[in-house]
C-alpha cells in the first residue's frame, strides 16, 4: 500500500495526468465488478474457516466456484464495454485480481503476510522496471497489458502457495469437495452488502469526477484522494489489532476511545498534509489551492472518531445500522457531487466528502447515546432495588 502511488508517479511524470486518468477510467470499472464477484466472501469465508476450520477447503471451493459465474458475467460485460484491442488484456486483469481477492482470506486465516508482501515487492519492481523502459511510449494499452501480467502472476502465485489449503490431494487425485450452490449468494449477502456499500461511499467522489472532469483531472484527483485514504487508514491500522479487546468493551470505554483517536488524527493531521502537499508539488509536479488541503483534512478527521463506534454497533449486531449510514452517505455524496462538480470543479468534490463525513459523524454519535442509554438501563436492571433486604 505504501508503495502503491509509485506506478502513478511515475506515469504521470514519464507521459501525463490524462494518460494515467484514461488508466483510472478502467480501473474503476474492474475494480467495481471485482468487488461484486468477491460477493462478500473474504468476510464470510473467515466466519466459515473459524466455525468449521476441517471443511476448509470445501468451503473456499463453494465460494470460488458458485461466484464464478458472476466473473463470466463480468468478462461479457467488459467485451461490451471496451474497444475489441483492450478487451483481452482487461479480461486477465479482472481474473488476476479476482485470484488474488480469492486468497486473500487464506492470507489472514494463515497469516503469511511475508509472502504475501515479497508477492507484491516483485510484482511491484516489474511494473516500475517496465513503466520504467516504457518511458515516454508508455500507453494505456502498454498499462493495461502490465498491470493484467504482474496481477495474473500474483494470483496465480498465491494458487500454488495455499493449493494445499484449497485444493488437497488425496490417494485418487485433487480433492474437489465443493460444487455450485446457489445459497451461497444469500449466506454471504450481508458481508456482501457493507463491503459493497462501504466502497461506493469511500470512493462516489471519483466516480462521478471521472463522469463530470477531462481525463487529466481525473488523474490528479485520483493521486490527491488516494493520499487522503492512506491518511484515513491509520486509523484502522491503529483499532485493528485491538478489535477483539474493543468488542468485549462498555460504549463509556469506547467512547474514551473515539476521543483518543479523534486526538492522534488532530496531531497528525497538519504533518500528514504539509507532506501531501510537498509530495504533490516536487514529485507529481503539480498543484493544488489551499482549499483542497482543508477540505481533505476536514473529511479526515471524523472517521477517526466514528471508527470505535461502528465496532461497538457490530458488537450489538448492529450492522445494518452501519449499512444504512453507508447508503445516506452515498446517496447524499452523489446528489452534492452533481450539484458542485460542474461549478467548482475538482474542489467540489472534496467538499462533498467533507461536508459528508461530518454528517456521519452526527448520526453516529446519535447512535452511539442509544447505545450508552441502553447500557445505562440494562446496569440499573441488574442493581438490586434500594431499600430490599
Amino acid at each position: 500500500m505504501a508503495f502503491g502511488p509509485l506506478v502513478s508517479l511515475l506515469v504521470i511524470r514519464l507521459a501525463s495526468a490524462e494518460l494515467w486518468g484514461q488508466f483510472v477510467n478502467v480501473m474503476l470499472i474492474v475494480q467495481l465488478g471485482v468487488h461484486i464477484v468477491a460477493w462478500g466472501n473474504k468476510e464470510y469465508l473467515l466466519r466459515a474457516f473459524s466455525l468449521k476450520p476441517s471443511q476448509l477447503s470445501r468451503e473456499w471451493q463453494i465460494s470460488l466456484f458458485t461466484r464464478s459465474i458472476l466473473l463470466v458475467g463480468l468478462c461479457l460485460l467488459i467485451g461490451i464495454l471496451f474497444p475489441p484491442a483492450q478487451v483481452p488484456a482487461i479480461i486477465l486483469w479482472a481474473l488476476g485480481l479476482v485470484l488474488t481477492q480469492t486468497h486473500e482470506v487464506l492470507i489472514l486465516y494463515r497469516k503469511d503476510f511475508i509472502f504475501a508482501a515479497l508477492v507484491e515487492a516483485v510484482g511491484l519492481v516489474v511494473l516500475v522496471t517496465c513503466v520504467l523502459w516504457l518511458g515516454q511510449n508508455l500507453s494505456l494499452n502498454h498499462l493495461l497489458l502490465l498491470f493484467a501480467a504482474t496481477t495474473l502472476v500474483k494470483g496465480l502465485s498465491f494458487l500454488i502457495r495455499f493449493r494445499k489449503d484449497t485444493l488437497p490431494r488425496t490417494g485418487s487425485g485433487v480433492n474437489l469437495g465443493g460444487s455450485f450452490e446457489i445459497h451461497y449468494f444469500t449466506w454471504a449477502f450481508t458481508f456482501f452488502l457493507l463491503g459493497f456499500s462501504g466502497m461506493l461511499n469511500s470512493r462516489i467522489d471519483l466516480y462521478t469526477v471521472n463522469y463530470f472532469l477531462p481525463k487529466s483531472e481525473v488523474g490528479h484527483y485520483q493521486v490527491f484522494s488516494n493520499f487522503m485514504i492512506y491518511v484515513q487508514s491509520i486509523s484502522a491500522f491503529i483499532l485493528m489489532p485491538f478489535a477483539k479487546n474493543v468488542y468485549r468493551l462498555q460504549y463509556n470505554t469506547i467512547s474514551k476511545i473515539s476521543v483518543r483517536l479523534f486526538l492522534f488524527g488532530l496531531a497528525i493531521l497538519l504533518p500528514s498534509l504539509v507532506a501531501i502537499h510537498l509530495i504533490l508539488t516536487y514529485l507529481y509536479q503539480f498543484s493544488l489551492p489551499t482549499i483542497f488541503f482543508i477540505a481533505g483534512g476536514l473529511s479526515i478527521l471524523p472517521i477517526y472518531f466514528y471508527l470505535p463506534i461502528i465496532y461497538a454497533l457490530y458488537k450489538r449486531d448492529l450492522q445494518t445500522t452501519v449499512l444504512k449510514i453507508n447508503i445516506f452517505g452515498i446517496g447524499g455524496s452523489l446528489i452534492l457531487n452533481i450539484i458542485l462538480l460542474p461549478r467548482l470543479g475538482m474542489v467540489g468534490a472534496v467538499i462533498t466528502i467533507a461536508v459528508m463525513k461530518w454528517l456521519a459523524l452526527g448520526i453516529y454519535l446519535a447512535c452511539g447515546r442509544t447505545i450508552r442509554t441502553r447500557d445505562a438501563s440494562a446496569v440499573s436492571e441488574l442493581s438490586p432495588t434500594s431499600g430490599s433486604g
